[in-house]
This record gives structure tokens, sequence and C-alpha cells, in this order.
């Protein structure tokens, strides 16, 4: 029998591969470089102008990587030409962040912070951050889809892939945010006199540049877009190697919408992201007497 949703192509999921410069793509590792040389460059200015003698933290950078795991939600597709105005409710994301193999499953999670601390308030912190992970829409799974598909109503339980072969954000749910963060520290010594465990805590917003890649009907279509505001609530504690490294363990939670273009239309999802991630603190500027790099 004839069904009015296969207008939209037939299902070739196993013909589809993730391009080699949809894992590590130039463009974004250029944005992320030059955004945190940037605020680099700007902390230890402003980390030390005005400080007092007794309590000023130096600046930090850090790297991080770890796991963003994506809840499910709705994903809408809308082809006004075709007539197609599809909702795929409580769609599942894949994250693949624990590959460890360069094939085309090694999607990587990586992270960058820079921050400093004001001068007169030294327990609240700024930082400024660049968050890049990937999610993959598992369009093999059964869904509930409604809609109009060539102006025709449609109410189905079908997997995604009857109606879009591929949806996924493999260049990167890309996060740029600006955070507001307090700390506390503990076990304070001669030699770490602020305290050799940081525990910190804080919130963020900012802005996104999403790379949405999809397949309907056989045509694909991917594209860097500017996106939506992104918020993020943090808590994390960081133990101190020397007084000028340390490691981290971090808790994210990042709420955002991706909506990006497809071929003949638009897509857009509500993304609710919870991340786990370990980082390598750098502390620059002067440090307090008493702590020696040794």
């Amino acid at each position: 029998a004839h069904h009015p949703y296969r207008r939209l192509g037939s299902v070739r999921t196993e013909s589809i591969q993730i391009l080699p410069s949809e894992v590590m793509n130039p463009g974004v590792v250029s944005t992320f470089a030059i955004s945190m040389a940037v605020a680099v460059c700007l902390t230890p200015v402003c980390g030390e102008a005005g400080e007092p003698q007794g309590d000023h933290r130096p600046a930090h950078v850090r790297v991080f990587s770890g796991v963003g795991v994506t809840g499910n939600s709705d994903v809408h597709i809308r082809q006004p030409t075709l007539g197609n105005n599809l909702t795929f409710a409580d769609v599942s994301w894949e994250h693949r962040s624990l590959s460890t193999s360069w094939t085309r499953d090694s999607i990587l999670y990586m992270g960058m912070r820079a921050g400093f601390f004001l001068s007169r308030v030294p327990w609240l912190g700024l930082s400024f951050e660049a968050v890049h992970f990937k999610i993959l829409a598992e369009t093999e799974n059964r869904v509930h889809v409604t809609g109009t598909v060539g102006h025709e109503p449609i109410d189905v339980i079908a997997p995604m892939a009857t109606f879009v072969e591929v949806y996924r954000v493999t260049n990167g749910v890309n996060l740029f945010l600006s955070n507001v963060q307090a700390h506390k520290g503990l076990i304070r010594s001669a030699r770490f006199p602020r305290g050799r465990v940081d525990l910190y805590g804080g919130v963020g917003g900012g802005v996104t540049m999403p790379y949405t890649s999809s397949v309907i009907a056989g045509e694909r279509l991917g594209q860097y877009e500017l996106g939506r505001f992104a918020t993020q609530v943090l808590a994390g504690f960081a133990w101190r190697a020397s007084p000028r490294w340390d490691v981290s363990l971090e808790y994210k939670f990042t709420a955002t919408t991706v909506d990006g273009e497809v071929a003949r239309g638009d897509s857009e999802s509500r993304l609710h992201t919870n991340h786990l991630v370990v980082g390598l603190g750098f502390h620059v500027g002067s440090l307090r007497m008493g702590e020696r790099v040794s």
C-alpha cells in the first residue's frame, strides 16, 4: 500500500558516513583558538588591576574533556514548499564522547576556559569558556510522528529515518559562555594559603554556533549558523598539584535550542545536556607569598 509519508524518501542510514571534516573542522578549531587566546591575554590584566596585597588570586586557564549526554527531546522539521511539517516526539541522542579510536566514531568532546578573580571580592570569579560537543539523533528508533506530509495529516509510530535519514550536530553544539563563579578554598597550609582544594559553583550564559547536518530524501545539507542563547549551571572542585597546576572534576548542565537549516526548510530542537568533565588548570600571574612553585 502507498503511504503519503514515503514522499520524504526511503531509509538509507547504512550508507551515511561521518565526513572527516565533521570530526575536526578547521573552522571551529580556529574559532575556539582565537576566542580563548583573547581571553587568556585579558585575564592577567583584569585580575591584577588594583589587587590587594593580602588575598589576590591569580588568573587561570583550563582545558577539559569528558562526556555530554543530551536527554530525549522533540525534533521539528519544516519544509513549507513541500507541505511537510513534522514533529518527532522524544527523539534520543547519541554522543559517542567515550570513543578511543580515530574512526568515524571518534567524536571529541573538548572545552577551554580562562578566568580571573575580582580584586575587591576575591572569592568571586568571572570566566569565559568554549565547549564543543556533538550529538547524533538515533533515527533508527521508532517515535511518535505527527504533522503533515504533502499537506496531508499524519499521526504514526515509525522510525525517524522513514522521514529523515540523518539528523545530527557533528561539527558541534558549540557554546561560547561567560560565567560567574563562587569559590571556597579548603585544606589550607603554608604552601597553599588559599587552600589546596578549591570548591566552586556558578552560572553562565552566552551564544551558540551549531553545525547541523541532515539528509532528507537523499538531499544532504550541513552548515554553521549563529544559534540561540545558551545557559548553564556548574559545580566542581579543583585539587592543586602545585601552586601553578591543578586538576579538576566538574558537573555542568546546559540548555539551548538548535535551529538549523535542512534541505528546503528548517529544523528545531530543545537540548538539555548533562556534562561530566575532567580538566587541567594552570594559574598565571604572581603567586601569593608562601606559594612556591617547586
